[in-house]
């Protein structure tokens, strides 16, 4: 097993920081209800949020658990203590480590909708648009990356590679 470097640090510290500024930009006077889709989001979404609150911009967040595989296997979405209620005319922001077919955001989305908040918008890390087959809009998109399998700065595979400060293609046969 192989891993080649996709995104390094540097880029990865760049591209977050700029998200961060458009998200104050387009947010700093709403109510605001960050939804990280953890365990891939949670590094991201901390990364976002210490910026907007150097910027002195503090929104809610609910960390909720989405997801639709164990290590390399698919199933259906399962979503995890999330009451939408909580989103009651407020600005939401779902934010994701990364989008493919867009299945689990589109589960997470149906499910934000039933809290009647003002909006909701997406952000993900990465996007891989070429594998999309639900119809999920994304607002900010850090990256957007070819079909590939990826580790680090949050994602995994079978609970490694999570830690990298970096984002890496896994060269392995079974991806």
């Amino acid at each position: 097993m192989r891993i080649e470097t996709l995104i390094d640090e540097d880029a990865l510290r760049t591209r977050v920081r700029e998200l961060a500024d458009q998200l104050w930009r387009d947010y700093a006077e709403a109510p605001l209800t960050v939804v990280c889709l953890l365990e891939g989001a949670r590094r991201f979404t901390d990364d976002l949020l210490r910026h907007l609150a150097a910027r002195g911009f503090l929104p809610e967040r609910l960390d909720v658990r989405a997801r639709r595989s164990q290590g390399t296997t698919l199933g259906p979405v399962t979503i995890e203590h999330f009451d939408p209620e909580r989103l009651e005319d407020r600005d939401v922001l779902v934010v994701d480590d990364l989008t493919d077919e867009g299945i689990t955001l589109r589960g997470v989305l149906d499910l934000a909708a039933l809290g009647e908040p003002r909006s909701v918008r997406i952000c993900v890390l990465l996007d891989k648009a070429s594998r999309r087959t639900e119809d999920v809009p994304l607002s900010y998109v850090g990256f957007r990356i070819g079909d590939a399998w990826v580790i680090g700065y949050g994602m995994d595979v079978d609970g490694e590679y999570r830690d990298l400060d970096w984002i890496g293609v896994l060269q392995d046969d079974r991806f």
